[in-house]
């Protein structure tokens, strides 16, 4: 019988990238600098927008002095309908991923904002699947607002299929939702093109309200300083064999290549990863 030691040996550690939002731009003025701050840290790609100004070779080049691909395209729901060039630059940056996050005017249309987007995201993972990418959609918290009954993220994941959207599940988000990221994860597993790793801090006061958290009663901190509970996120996705993580921290008080050496170090020491 196999151990349990050896049954982990044959599950793939998947590969950790640094989403370059922690930069907070630099990365348009400095991008070698910021490379080569990620690659001191530890990292062996790199999440974002269009670098290099948007041009794909010159970005291709410069990710390639570090030994770094672009692992995902970060997109908005405004930027659909650029999908060709996105597809196109993603490739030629060795993405595996184009990311899209919002659903348009969800705050007026509700429910049906989600009911539209479902059917753009299908054409928009057809199209994706056919260039070899996968299409992800990105959680924020205002999707767990629910609408007689159902969350408008549930929404969107009954009318979307699995095999050409898939989701790019950010934990913060998810617990700043009001739900355990642990069990999100756990319950959408199968649905996962790969996660973003980013801790929590409550702020506000206690006892803690249900649902969904304002802007103000949480901040962004390094991994492992906060609430969320990565150990038992990995035990959820390391038998899934993801290709890749995303360490991802909007913002921090310490120097962005700081934040993500500590980050690093914690997946690193703390999960093995």
């Amino acid at each position: 019988m196999r151990s349990e030691r050896e049954g982990a040996k044959l599950m793939a550690t998947p590969q950790v990238a640094c989403h370059l939002i922690v930069f907070r731009g630099r990365q348009d003025e400095d991008l070698t600098g910021v490379l080569q701050e990620v690659q001191a840290a530890g990292f062996a790609g790199v999440e974002g927008g269009t670098l290099a100004g948007g041009d794909s070779a010159a970005a291709r080049r410069i990710l390639g002095d570090h030994g770094f691909v672009q692992c995902s395209l970060s997109t908005n729901f405004r930027d659909i309908d650029r999908l060709d060039d996105s597809i196109a630059y993603a490739k030629a940056v060795g993405g595996s991923f184009v990311m899209v996050s919002g659903v348009g005017d969800h705050e007026h249309q509700g429910i049906r904002a989600y009911e539209a987007a479902a059917e753009v995201f299908n054409r928009a993972g057809e199209r994706c699947k056919a260039a070899g990418l996968a299409f992800c959609y990105h959680n924020h918290s205002w999707e767990f607002q629910e609408y007689d009954g159902i969350t408008g993220l549930e929404r969107l994941y009954e009318l979307t299929d699995p095999a050409l959207v898939k989701a790019c599940i950010d934990v913060f988000w998810v617990r700043h939702g009001g739900r355990d990221p642990v069990t999100f994860l756990e319950q959408y597993k199968d649905r996962a093109g790969y996660v973003h790793l980013k801790d929590l801090q409550y702020l506000g006061s206690e006892p803690r309200p249900a649902g969904v958290l304002t802007r103000d009663a949480a901040e962004f901190v390094e991994l492992g300083r906060g609430e969320v509970d990565f150990p038992g996120i990995w035990r959820v996705l390391q038998p899934l064999n993801l290709p890749w993580l995303v360490y991802e921290q909007d913002r921090s008080s310490l120097p962005p290549g700081e934040a993500a050496a500590v980050s690093r170090r914690y997946l690193r020491d703390s999960l093995g990863i």
